[in-house]
């Protein structure tokens, strides 16, 4: 410590700009390098958090991928509407898999105005485990409503909003498909073929990452409540089980895919057509590739140039460092011939590289902590949906932190080292008649 401050007085006497300049330029690396790191670390996080909440999430069909990438379901189905309750009981990862039935509409009507949907589904209680859809006003979908095929419906909290002002006001409305209408001779009016159904409840709205990559639907029917009267109803049951979609925990998706795979293949044969995927209703889902990719690149873009700029303002050091043996050449030599090993030398010289290094870094860390709020504000904007925590969190990780420290100390004391091996070279009697 001795040596550490007079090191530090004699430089501060002879160069003081030069040691200023040097800590700031460490301190800012190393603080860019905590949120650059940080930055990533949040990012990875929120989208792995939107995408995988609570485990993976798959789509299954019985069918065949068309030249458009789209799925093409089998007429008649290969399996039945035991398919989903088959791949729960047998696959101990998989807790939740929901019927899936795509309903052949686009727009609804109520209270005498039409809406154009974004997606509509027919499907059962554990869709809202799947995506863990919390009901945020009425009842949740229950067995029984399946059971039964109730004239049910479930909204999103933001589409209860836009057609009747708030989530409360919703429930109990009546919503109603397109279809033919009719005409009534005794009544003389209209009326469409197809019944109203009643807001049953609502539920709170995913995250837009999630819903646009896995298309969880903004409006859902229990399947079974557009199941025509008489006909062969078993036949419908097992033509609407053709695609489920299920949630794993503790699996990969590779790991999932293999096991639903064979599970089906178990129970309908090898000639069954078995699709599984991570993506939307329609097929594997193009934004979700493209979100991950560019996370990723920006991950370790950031990264890289946040090392890149510690590197280079670890430097100072190295300069620091060339000046200090360049100067001390004769008291080196003086120290090496009365018996001081080149060991003990270089050690003094590293040991001090390494506190400027830590010091530098120390201001830093403590920059990031002051910087981290409107730094990380400013990006929310960049990043769009995908990062509500920038505009909300504190912003720097405890690994960022530790990582960034690591490096500056490491930088510093590899750079810091290199003059002390040099200065401690050539002949100690020469050195002392040069000087």
């Amino acid at each position: 410590m001795k040596k550490f401050i007079t090191m530090l007085l004699r430089h501060w006497a002879k160069s003081p700009m030069k040691v200023v300049l040097t800590l700031t330029a460490l301190a800012l690396g190393s603080g860019i390098l905590v949120l650059s790191l940080s930055a990533g670390s949040i990012l990875n996080k929120e989208v792995a958090g939107q995408l995988n909440t609570n485990g993976v999430i798959l789509y299954v069909a019985n069918g065949t991928w068309n030249s458009d990438g789209r799925v093409e379901k089998d007429r008649p189905t290969e399996w039945d509407s035991t398919a989903a309750d088959t791949v729960v009981t047998d696959i101990d990862s998989i807790k939740n898999a929901a019927v899936i039935f795509e309903l052949p509409f686009r727009n609804i009507t109520t209270e005498g105005t039409s809406y154009n949907l974004r997606s509509a589904v027919g499907s059962d209680p554990q869709y809202f485990e799947v995506f863990s859809l919390d009901i945020v006003s009425g009842l949740p979908m229950t067995q029984d409503d399946i059971d039964n095929g109730f004239k049910k419906v479930w909204i999103t909290e933001a589409m209860a909003v836009q057609l009747y002002g708030s989530k409360e006001a919703a429930v109990g409305k009546y919503i109603q498909p397109p279809g033919e209408r009719i005409y009534k001779a005794a009544s003389g009016k209209e009326q469409n073929v197809i019944p109203s159904f009643t807001v049953a409840g609502v539920y709170k709205n995913p995250s837009e990452v999630a819903r646009r990559a896995y298309g969880i639907s903004d409006l859902i029917f229990p399947y079974t409540s557009i199941l025509p009267s008489g006909g062969n109803v078993q036949r419908m049951l097992n033509f609407m089980s053709g695609m489920f979609v299920v949630r794993s925990t503790g699996s990969t998706v590779l790991q999932t895919t293999a096991a639903l795979n064979q599970t089906l293949t178990r129970k309908y044969g090898e000639d069954t057509d078995i699709l599984v995927w991570e993506g939307s209703t329609q097929g594997k889902s193009a934004y979700m590739e493209e979100l991950r990719n560019t996370v990723k690149m920006f991950t370790v873009s950031v990264n890289i140039l946040g090392i890149l700029l510690l590197l280079t303002s670890s430097f100072g050091i190295f300069s620091i460092m060339v000046v200090e043996s360049l100067s001390r050449r004769r008291e080196i030599a003086l120290e090496r011939a009365l018996g001081a090993s080149q060991g003990l030398v270089v050690r003094e010289f590293w040991t001090w590289s390494l506190a400027l290094s830590f010091t530098g870094a120390a201001a830093g860390l403590i920059l990031s902590l002051v910087l981290s709020k409107p730094v990380m504000s400013s990006m929310s904007p960049l990043l769009g949906e995908i990062a509500a925590e920038f505009s909300t969190g504190f912003g720097v990780t405890p690994g960022a932190m530790v990582t960034s420290l690591t490096l500056a100390v490491g930088f510093g004391g590899v750079l810091g080292l290199l003059p002390a091996l040099s200065a401690v070279k050539g002949n100690i009697a020469e050195t002392i008649k040069e000087i």
